[in-house]
This record gives structure tokens, sequence and C-alpha cells, in this order.
């Protein structure tokens, strides 16, 4: 028999779930209510002002809260009753390497709405952090519960412990709350904010290799999440920088920050499972990366060489090796290198006009506008290299046998690549892709109304420049960019099917 049973008769305690430095959770039968609970016992009597907030958590009622059932005292210990959480801890998750991008955008986005409906009523949770963040994932998506309201505060305001730790942990500390300040709401959305960017990036900027170490680096500026991860949408990266600011008074709402990820949400990648996350310093600098990226570039180029030259195809080599370096270079993720080639496939049935449409699903700026070059040069190639050049308006044909020779393949498609015309063309590729990424993450009404600018400036400007209907026709145009529209708002994780099997996870049951 546990303390618990002594105060709360009612509760059976079934198994053991967890334990750290701030008390340990067990599972537990509400015989009363014939419902299984979570039952925390932590050592210490609570304070007068540690009761008010404990009775302030319990009022909240927002589904994504795990809600906070009774407080009691038993002798030197305080237990808690609360709801039980079904899921993982979002740590465990991203340890293993089970989440998507659009999973942890789908998770900020729960865990925000939790917040600002706690910092209405008066709440501030002061440990957020993600092993207080019980995620289930199915083919639904994912959905969050946060745990542990109103713990910090029972613990004693975050006092430093004899073994030097500090109740709350410091690796998602604001500055204000580590230096003994007042921890107010900005402290929750620097704390959601910096475990949001250990997801996306892979490891916590804070998190050192001692205690001693992760608390020189509180209050140092955090190097922005564009350097790891640059493929994110950048209203994203702007907000998660915001809310990293040393002055609290700098950092956006909790409201403000979910009607950004409410936004942005749709525009994360729903299928590619993010690598997990390390502990300590970044696990792979961004210039590392960078370094990276360049040689499989070399490498790139190298094989086709290699293999063209076997196959007796330089002039082949070339035009590929020209058009698949550039997304080499800055492509973050392989889909997204990948992604001009399906523009020849759109223009082989009359639809390579739509394609900076769907080239606005890229979440980066900068490569948005690489994919959108890239689409015309692929579709142009793909032209001069069957003979149908004249649907681009930019030359007739390649001329037989340019696959064999270097010069054969300089003349034949690198030329009309880059005359004027075939030039205003792939900007305006770029400049399109760039744009509809903007207009299809506005408010839907704005977003429809805009995409109809859109479809029709840009079909315009392609007329302007000469190129014919089989690219600039309107309706090919806003055809693609209804379709790109439903993907980039499409529901949360519509599409998506892998499951995990949910084990019950208790409010806290986290080790600190």
């Amino acid at each position: 028999m546990v303390a618990g049973e002594l105060a709360l008769g009612r509760f059976r305690i079934l198994d053991r779930i967890g334990s750290g430095g701030m008390g340990t959770v067990y599972r537990a039968l509400d015989e009363r209510l014939r419902r299984e609970v979570a039952v925390k016992e932590i050592p210490g009597a609570i304070t007068s002002r540690a009761s008010r907030e404990a009775k302030a958590a319990a009022r909240l009622g927002h589904p994504c809260v795990a809600t906070l059932y009774e407080l009691a005292m038993d002798g030197q210990r305080t237990i808690l009753v609360s709801e039980l959480a079904r899921g993982h801890p979002l740590g465990e998750l991203a340890a293993a390497g089970k989440l998507t991008d659009r999973d942890v955008g789908e998770v900020a986005l729960d865990v925000a709405g939790a917040l600002a409906h706690a910092h209405a009523r008066g709440v501030v949770h002061r440990d957020v952090k993600p092993a207080n963040i019980v995620v289930e994932v199915d083919a639904r998506g994912a959905r969050a519960k946060l745990v542990d309201f109103g713990i910090a505060a029972l613990a004693g305001e975050q006092r430093l412990t004899a073994s030097g730790e500090v109740v709350g942990t410091l690796a998602y500390m604001a500055p204000e709350h580590a230096e003994g300040r007042e921890a107010g709401p900005h402290a929750d959305v620097y704390s959601l904010a910096l475990t949001l960017y250990e997801c996306w990036s892979g490891s916590n900027p804070i998190a050192g290799a001692t205690p001693t170490a992760t608390a020189r680096r509180i209050g140092l500026p955090v190097t922005s999440l564009g350097a790891a991860r640059r493929d994110l949408p950048r209203d994203l990266i702007d907000a998660i920088d915001a809310c990293l600011a040393v002055d609290p008074a700098r950092r956006p709402s909790t409201a403000e920050l979910a009607a950004t990820l409410e936004r942005e949400v749709g525009a994360l990648g729903a299928h590619t499972l993010l690598p997990p996350t390390a502990t300590g310093a970044m696990a792979t600098s961004p210039r590392r990366a960078r370094r990276r990226r360049m040689l499989a570039a070399l490498a790139y180029a190298g094989v086709l060489w290699a293999v063209a030259a076997a196959a007796g195809r330089p002039g082949l080599a070339l035009v590929l090796a020209l058009l698949g370096l550039p997304l080499l270079f800055v492509a973050s993720k392989l889909e997204v290198a990948v992604a001009p080639i399906a523009a020849p496939l759109l223009f082989a049935v009359s639809l390579g006009g739509a394609f900076p449409a769907l080239a606005a699903r890229v979440p980066a700026r900068w490569e948005r506008a690489v994919v959108g070059a890239l689409g015309w040069c692929w579709i142009a190639t793909a032209a001069l290299a069957t003979s149908t050049g004249t649907r681009v308006g930019i030359s007739e044909s390649a001329g037989a046998g340019w696959t064999a020779s270097a010069r054969g393949a300089a003349a034949g498609i690198i030329a009309p690549l880059a005359s004027p015309r075939s030039l205003a063309a792939a900007a305006l590729f770029a400049l399109g892709a760039l744009a509809f990424g903007w207009i299809a993450r506005a408010h839907l009404a704005l977003a429809a109304f805009g995409a109809l600018f859109w479809a029709a400036a840009f079909a315009g400007a392609l007329r302007v420049i000469g190129e014919p209907a089989a690219i600039a026709d309107p309706f090919v145009v806003l055809a693609g960019g209804i379709v790109a529209l439903v993907l980039v708002r499409r529901p949360r994780s519509l599409w998506r099917r892998r499951r995990l099997e949910p084990t019950s996870v208790a409010a806290g049951a986290s080790t600190h």
C-alpha cells in the first residue's frame, strides 16, 4: 500500500508507471467511479499559493489538458489524482524517430491551444517539455494532451534541490524562470517553442552534457530554427524564433502562436519520419549539413558522367547534371530534390502551366522558387528532346544525336534554355510558385480569391513573353491552383495511415 491509498482510500493502486525528481506516479483504479486514473505522490507539503493554483488548474476544461481531479495531503506528501492520458510521451516518440513534421505541428497546435485556454484563466504550466506532452498517433493524425498542470508550483516554485536539479527542467526553462523571476505565460511560450525546436531540428540548443553546461546556455540567444530546417515554412520559423526571444515582452502569446500553427500545419510533410532527436548540442550543424549536400551534389554529377561515358551519352549526362545540381545543393529533403521531375509529366498531359501551383507546397521559400524555376527547365528540356519544342516556344527540337555529345547537348538543349525568353519563363515559374505559396496559406476566402487572381496574372504574364496556350492556358493554371489549395489546406493527416499502439501514460509519469 502506498501513501495515496491512506489519503484516498477508494483508489486501488494497479502499478507504478513512472517516477522522477518531482514524485512517483501510479496507475490506479477509482473504485467509486470505476475508471483508471493517475495518482502522483510529491514529497513535501503544499503552500497556500500552490493550493490555489492547483484548484485553478482543476477547473480547466480543454480536451488537450489532462484533467486534475483531486488534491490532498498525506503527512508530508502531496497527492494528486488526475486523468490517465493515453499514448506516448512526445520525447519518447521523438527519440525513437516515430514522428513526421506534420505530427509535430499537430501536437504543437494542440498544446498551444491548451496553454492559451489555461493562460486566459490565469493558470501557468511552468514545466512544458516533451515528457509532459502525451501523444496518440493514428490514421486521424496526432493528438496531444498536456499533463502536470500546476505541478511546478506544487513542488515549491523552482527551488534548487540538494542534488543540483531545478524543479521544472532546466533544458526547457525560460531565462526569467531560471533566474527566479516570475514565470508567467510567456515562460510557457518559450518552453513550448524550445520543445518544438528540438523535435523539428533533432536536438535542444540549450541542453548541455551536464546541468552546469545547460545552465550556462540559458539566456543566450538561440540559433534560428531556419539554420537547421530551412525547408520549414518561413512564417513558422519566424514564429518559433520569436517565441525564443530572451526578453519575455518580445515573445508572441500562445494564441498568436496557435494562429500561426493553424495556418502552416497543412504545409508540413506528413509522410517522411524525422530522424531521432539527439541529446546535447545539435547533432548535425547547419554548416556540416551544407557540406554533405555539396558532396552529394558532386557525387551525383560524377556518377552521371561515369555512367554516361560508359554508355556513350555524355550529352545526356551534362543536361541531367545541370538540371539536378541546383536542387542537390539547396534541397533539404529528397522529395524536394525530385519534385521538378513532375513538371514534364504534367506537360505531357497538357497541364504544365499548373506546376508552379503544385510547387508552392514546398515549405521553404527559397526551395519553392528553385523548384518552380527548375520545373520550367525540365518542361522545356522534355519538349526539346521529344521534338515538341514549339509547344513551349523557345525552339523546335534539340536535333538527333544530342545525347551522344556534350557539344550537341550544349547547342540543342542548354543554349535554348539560356535564351532570354526561356529565362523569363523560368523566372515567372519561380515567382508563381512563391506567390501561390503565400496565397495558399492565407484565410480560405482570401486564398480562393487569390487563386483566381494568381491564375489570371500568371497566365497573362506567360502570354506576354510569348508562351503558347500549351503552357499559358488560364483554365489549366486555375485547375492547378485549385488542386494545390486542396493539398495545402487538406484536413489534418487525412491521408496518413501509419499507426502507433498507444500505451497508458500518466500525468507526469516522466523523469526529470
